[in-house]
């Protein structure tokens, strides 16, 4: 089993979904990472992860918000998409164990820590 853990900024608030009477939460979340290339240009790498949590823990639904910093543990996996543009696109999912609320930009100075 590969295991990832990552510190992502959710991009949309979160979903709760029910699928076969089990609960989900849903979410897209991304990594962003800023370095100079051989040029000395500075270039911005972002990330982006569907991630997806079997938990009943919904209560950390509304603290789920677009923005929000969290830290994430799961199970990677690259499934596909058909875009608008009819193409082929590969995308990261992490089949969570655990989130951690980080704090957001808006809340810099405030970041406790609160896992679920």
């Amino acid at each position: 089993m590969i295991k990832l853990i990552a510190n992502l900024n959710l991009g949309n608030d979160a979903q709760v979904n029910n699928v076969n009477g089990k609960q989900v939460i849903n979410f897209n979340a991304a990594h962003s990472e800023k370095y100079k290339d051989q040029q000395g240009n500075v270039v911005d790498n972002t990330t982006w992860l569907s991630c997806s949590w079997w938990s009943d823990k919904t209560n950390i639904v509304p603290y789920l918000k677009k923005g929000q910093q969290v830290l994430v543990e799961g199970t990677p996996s690259v499934k596909s998409y058909t875009n608008k543009d009819g193409k082929e696109v590969p995308q990261l999912t992490l089949k969570l164990t655990s989130v951690t609320l980080l704090g957001s930009a808006k809340q810099n100075n405030n970041s406790e820590e609160t896992p679920f």
